[in-house]
Formats: C-alpha cells, structure tokens, sequence
C-alpha cells in the first residue's frame, strides 16, 4: 500500500547522492588555499587565494514551514476537513510519515527540531516562559548544541528564521538583549518575526533583526502575507550574486494556527457553516478518509471522547452555533495560511529552483485543548486560569476571528483534529505528540507520494536533513566543541518504506505528564489531562502508569499494564534512565514552577527596592522586565511637558483584551484598566494640563478584585475612585509590552489608533511597587 513506485522523471535519487555524500563527509571542509608570500612592499609580495566556506555544487535548498498546535488530522492530505492545497502539493511529490513525533509544547520541540537534540538536554524541557533554576528548564541552549542554521551557515548556506521565535529567555525578549539565544545568535543570518508564543495576526509586535518594527497600518494587513512577503524577499535577493545563488535554509514559523485564531473576512466566509455537523461527525469523517490514504490501519477504532468534551447532539443550539464558528477561525486561518505558502512555492518554482528546495511542513505538537470546554474569545483568559462562559462567547460571535477577538477553540475540535489518537497538546498520549510530517525533494526523493510508518522523533529532523544535503556536522561552532547530536537521522527511510525503524528509546516529559517509547512499547502517565486548568495540579507519582503496543494498538485503547507488569517496569526504568541522562528531573507540575519563577520574581523586586526609572520614551519592555502592575500595588510619577503636543500614551502595559494605561487626551490625564472580558474602567482627572507639570499615580490593591487609585498633578488631588474586576493576573499579554510614550500593539482605552504617542515631551518616568506582596 505504501510502495509508490518512484517517477522516472527524478533526477537523481536519495541513495545516489548518499554514497557521494560519503565520500564528501571524510574531507569536509575541502578549500584548496593558495598561501600569500609576504614582503615589504607589494612588489615583493604574492598574494594568496581568498577562500571562504562555500556549498558544494548543486545543494539543495532547505525551506521549513513549523505550523503551531496542528493535529495529525488536521491537514488535508492527513485526511482533514480544512482545503490546504499547497501542503497537499508537497505531499504530492514527497513523503508523509504516519508515526512522527514532537514534544507537547512549542518552545520544547522548536529548540529540539533546530539543535537535534532532545529538549530537555537543551535547556527547555517545558515552556521558556516558565524557565526555572534547573539544567532542564532553565531556557538556556547550551553552546554546545549549535542548531542546523549554524551548522548549514558553516557550509556556505544563508539562514532565514521568519515568524515565531519563543524558545529564550523571556528577559531577553527586549531591545537590551542579549542576543545569545535570538535567531542571530543561534545561527541565522536574517530574522523577522516575533519573541513570543503567540502573535495578534493584525497588529503583531516584530522584530527586524534586532530592531522594532512599527505597525504596518494597511488595513488588509495580516501575519501571514507579512510573513510570507519576507521570505520570498529573501529567498529572491540571492540573485545579487548572480546565476551561482547560494543555497538558503528557511525556517518559516507561522503563528499559525496557534490561537488567536485570525484571518481576513473572505477567508472565515469561506468557511461559513462548514463545521455546524460538530466534532463527533468530523472524528468519523476524518478517520474515513485517514483509512483511505493509508495513514492508519483499516481497524482503527476511535477512541473514546475525553472528560469535558460533550457529545455534540448534547449541546444548545447557543453552543452548538458558537462552537462552530470557533471552527471556523481556525480553518479559516490555516487555509489562509496555506495560500500564502503556496505564493512561496510558486516564487521558487518560477526561479526554477523547487525541484532542488527540500520543503518539510510538521508541526510543533497536537492541536491544542487549551481553549476548555467552551472556548474562548480571549486567549489571555486561559493565560490567566479563568475561563470564558457561553454567554461572554456569544457577545464576540460576530468579531470571532477578527481583530475584535483573540480567539481559540473548544476542546472538542482540538479532539477531532488529533484523529484518531487520544487528547492533545501538553499531553504525553499520542494526541499530544504525533503530528504530520510532510517532506519533498524531486531532485533527491523518488518515491513521489509515498506514505512512511517508521518511528521519527522532532529530534531526528536535524540529522536527517544533515545526510540530506551532504552536510557533516560541524566539529565546533563559534570556537565550542559541539556534543553530539543525540537525533536519529531517517534519511535512510527515503528509499526504503519497508526499512525497520533505528530510533530505539524516546522519552516525552512536560510538567507531570509523561512518556517512554521503546521498540513499539510504549509507557505513559496520564498526569493533567485537563491541560488547560492550572488549579489541577496532582501530586506527581508513579502509580498511573499506562502501558501499550502501539504496532498493534497505535491510539492507545488497550491498556496492558495489568496483564504485563514485567514490561511496565522495565519501560517505568528506561524513563528514568532517559530522564537521568537528558535532564529531566526533577520533575514539577505547573504550579510548582509558576511558584517558582513568582518567588524569582519577588527576589527581584526586593533586591532593586521595588524601583524602576527610566527616562523618555521607552519601547517593547516584556513584562517580565517591567514593573509588576498586573498584580501589585503601586505609585509612579511621570515628568510631562504637553505643549508641543498633548494627546498621547504615558505607560502603557497589555491592550484591547487585558491591560492598563495612563493616557492624555486634550491634556487631561486618564488613568484606564481593560480587565480580561474586555470592559474598561477609567479615571480622568478634574483639569487638563497646560505646562511642564509632574503627574502622580496611586494604585492600592485592596484585594484581588477590587482597587483604588489617586491621580495628582504638581501634588494636587485631582482624582480619586475605586476599581472592581479581576485585578490580579498572570500576565496581560504575551503579545504585547510595557511601554512609555507610546502603547504598542493594542491600545487599552477606545477610540484612538494604536500606538498613540506622546506629542509632548516625556522626562523622567518612575515606577515605586510594593514588595511585599
């Protein structure tokens, strides 16, 4: 069934450039160099050949599409119910594989996947936005694992990272630096894109290199045309060199279709109507059309539905019609997404290029559940533990996946687009961790359209693409002897769909839930399976250990752990002996490194005596540099002078779905909190300013709900109330920062364009929080 017979229009096949990249590998790098005669003048001098790192002739290119939070059911080609006619087109000239794994969670597999090394050897075994002080999650990519950019850039390619970039740490996310762990210190030459989980598809905060982006104010702007007008750029600037173009590497890392799940109105037309059937008809259909393209066994059962996602025949007409367009968001996003992958294919194949261009499309993990039971209009609301209602839902139903909404999905859809394996992201089950892979190379794969069952880790991409384009893993990078690469390259599956699987030992660890994979034995733990409730935080322990053969159970039905107890504990040993060897422990829920980075965080705050200064205007802080506003009580003075100009922002934290800001508008101050439902709470002061003056800012939180602030200016009270709403918060926004001068992103209050800068003159600007709380 999966024995495609090659297309005798290939150029070459993967096993002949292999037996040459044998050869190649032993004498790498190969520059014959001519060595100058040095005399005292140039008469008597002979000059030397000037040599640099170059591509052998004819390497591939090398473009990769990371896709965020998509499920193995969820592209078209893997059987889903979304048009993705560009990924399908690769697949078409390539290969899908049916047993390819990441890690649960996005920052994990994104430093797996570019170091070839498993993730918690490399410092982030969770989320980098919850790095604490231990080897394994500390967020810090060791020096010694230098990615696949630096190793190609080594060997004359050039390397592009475009898009998502949230595997540093998050004190590094500034204009400050350091650098270490951006793109540029991590091998890539070019980056555009954002340090952040997520991104807001119409009004992102990005980097250009190093340097801040401005909002792009065309109307029609969205992510992933952004993103996609980038890389053709810089995939089409090599012809400066002339008909010898160097080979790039292209890291293409949409914040597609992690939530918001956004895109233009003619995009969620499309798709109007298109999921009212629900997720239980779509599970059916999905599994139908897996069995006929061969990527699951003809058996397959689907499991059943998990605890919390209703039966769809179970639901009100109100949820049933809110569910359904939070579907269509998101398909609306990923075929949008798609068509503007295609435009870069086409770019490459109008170059005459494509044939020789590696394209892998995967995915980062499962589709995520994050969104609960009901979904959610704002993201930030799980971000903080709370959880939308039907009835909040329904108030943003015409805005869902517009710029009036920052929107995820029902769990229930997250279940459907794992077909047909079990849960989803954060989870260790297959749900969480088997997603597409997809990867075509005309000039050096020849099984056009084949499909491939070997087991493959995120880890193994490295490696493999390594073989792929004869490239041999770089001795050292920027002086540091490179550890090896712990990956299992697949290459050898290229040619071989008959070829037994060489990975041996897999190992899935994040925050509790956790996993082992051995020779088709797989043992698991199902620790929080409710991932998106951080107040379930279960007592770690051994004694909910799962077992299964996945050859002949592949979605986990049949649990063997009472009936091969013998097996279980020696997979339980080969989880610990992984665990020991890649850092693993010690092992913590999510509240136990949330109280963590809190008490890291207060540490801070006692150690700069609860102080911030700064001076002018003040861009693109992350918020866990700024001052705590989200969750202390504080005061702050601010030095204006509005008479070249008094409308404007002064600070600014968060935005349109979570934050809070001081303003001047006509030269009256305003003080405005935005809670998490999106309602906004204001405070003006009695009189406008008309000079030089000195504003005075008191916030006392009197309980996690409720607050009082004072307004002064030049020590005059001139205005006073109290606040109610859910006060205290984790974080306002991953998208957005602290600023001073100007609100980037988003803007709290209504009716002004983001990002309202100060027209006047800003001097001196200090922020004094509370420290003990």
């Amino acid at each position: 069934m999966h024995n495609i017979a090659a297309s005798p229009r290939r150029v070459a096949t993967f096993a002949s450039v292999t037996a040459l990249a044998t050869a190649l590998f032993s004498a790498f790098p190969a520059h014959a160099q001519t060595q100058a005669t040095i005399g005292q003048t140039l008469e008597t001098s002979v000059e030397g050949s000037i040599e640099r790192p170059e591509a052998r002739e004819g390497a591939p290119n090398i473009l990769v599409w990371m896709l965020d939070d998509t499920g193995f059911g969820q592209l078209g080609c893997y059987g889903g119910l979304v048009d993705t006619p560009n990924i399908d087109r690769v697949a078409r000239r390539g290969l899908r594989y049916s047993n390819y794994h990441a890690t649960p969670i996005c920052s994990a597999s994104r430093a797996s996947f570019l170091t070839g090394r498993n993730s918690h050897e490399v410092h982030i075994g969770g989320h980098s936005a919850m790095s604490i002080g231990f080897p394994g999650q500390d967020a810090l990519v060791p020096r010694g694992a230098g990615t696949i950019a630096e190793n190609l850039r080594q060997s004359g390619y050039l390397t592009y990272a475009v898009g998502k970039w949230d595997h540093l740490p998050p004190t590094d996310a500034s204009a400050a630096g350091p650098f270490t762990y951006w793109p540029s210190g991590q091998g890539f030459d070019q980056f555009y894109g954002f340090l952040s989980y997520d991104a807001n598809n119409f009004a992102p905060l990005l980097w250009d290199g190093h340097s801040s982006v401005a909002l792009d104010e065309d109307p029609a702007y969205h992510l992933s045309s952004d993103m996609a007008n980038r890389a053709i750029a810089e995939i089409e600037a090599r012809q400066a060199k002339g008909p010898k173009r160097p080979p790039f590497f292209m890291y293409w890392a949409t914040g597609a279709v992690h939530s918001p799940h956004h895109a233009p109105d003619e995009w969620l037309e499309k798709y109007r109507g298109k999921f009212d059937e629900g997720w239980d008809v779509a599970r059916e259909r999905i599994l139908a059309r897996q069995k006929e393209l061969g990527l699951v066994p003809a058996n397959t059962q689907l499991p059943p539905r998990p605890e919390g996602m209703p039966a769809w025949t179970d639901l009100s007409e109100t949820q049933q019609r809110g569910y359904a367009r939070a579907m269509e968001a998101f398909a609306a996003q990923l075929a949008h997404a798609d068509f503007e992958f295609g435009r870069m294919l086409d770019a490459l194949e109008a170059s005459g290029e494509l044939d020789n261009t590696i394209v892998v499309v995967t995915s980062d993990n499962g589709a995520s559940g994050e969104g609960a039971v009901e979904g959610t209009f704002s993201e930030f609301m799980m971000a903080n533990g709370r959880f939308a209602s039907v009835e909040q839902n329904e108030m943003f139903l015409d805005e869902w996946g517009r710029a009036g909404s920052y929107p995820l999905y029902p769990v229930g859809w997250a279940v459907a687009g794992d077909t047909p394996f079990r849960y989803y992201k954060q989870t260790a089950h297959e749900g969480g961790i088997r997603v597409p892979f997809i990867i075509s190379w005309p000039a050096g794969i020849g099984d056009e359209g084949g499909i491939r069952d070997q087991y493959a880790h995120i880890s193994d991409v490295m490696p493999t693409l390594l073989e792929a384009a004869q490239v041999a893993p770089a001795e050292t990078v920027n002086g540091t002897s490179q550890a090896p690469i712990s990956g299992t390259s697949f290459a050898y599956s290229f040619e071989d769909p008959s070829a037994d699987t060489r990975k041996s030992v897999q190992y899935y660890e994040m925050y509790g839930n956790r996993a082992v994979w051995a020779d088709g034995w797989k043992a698991v733990v199902p620790h929080r399976l409710r991932t998106w409730d951080f107040s379930l935080q279960p007592p770690i322990s051994d004694d909910e250990w799962q077992l299964y053969y996945l050859p002949d159970d592949p979605n986990e039905l049949n649990d063997l752990a009472a009936a091969e107890p013998a097996k279980l504990e020696e997979m339980k040993a080969r989880f610990d002996a992984e665990a020991v060897k890649y850092n693993v422990f010690p092992l913590t829920n999510t509240g136990g490194a949330q109280a963590l980075m809190s008490q890291r965080v207060s540490k801070a705050l006692r150690d700069r005596n609860g102080e911030f200064r700064y001076s002018g205007i003040v861009d693109r802080i992350p918020e866990s540099l700024a001052p705590p506003v989200s969750t202390h009580s504080y005061t702050a003075t601010f030095a204006v002078d509005p008479t070249s100009g008094d409308n404007g922002t002064l600070f600014a934290v968060g935005g349109r779905f979570g934050g809070v800001g001081l303003y001047m508008r006509d030269g009256v101050p305003v003080f405005a909190q935005r809670y998490m439902d999106t309602r906004l709470q204001t405070l003006e002061a009695s009189r406008a300013i008309k000079g030089p003056a000195v504003i005075g800012l008191e916030f006392d939180r009197t309980s996690p709900t409720t607050a009082s602030v004072r307004m002064e200016i030049d020590g005059e009270e001139v205005a006073s109330g109290d606040l109610s709403g859910i006060l205290s918060i984790y974080v306002f926004s991953s998208n957005e920062t602290f600023d001073i001068g100007r609100d980037n992103g988003t803007v709290v209050i209504d009716d002004v364009p983001s990002p309202f800068p100060f027209e006047g003159k800003i001097g001196e600007t200090e922020f004094k929080v509370a420290v003990d709380e």
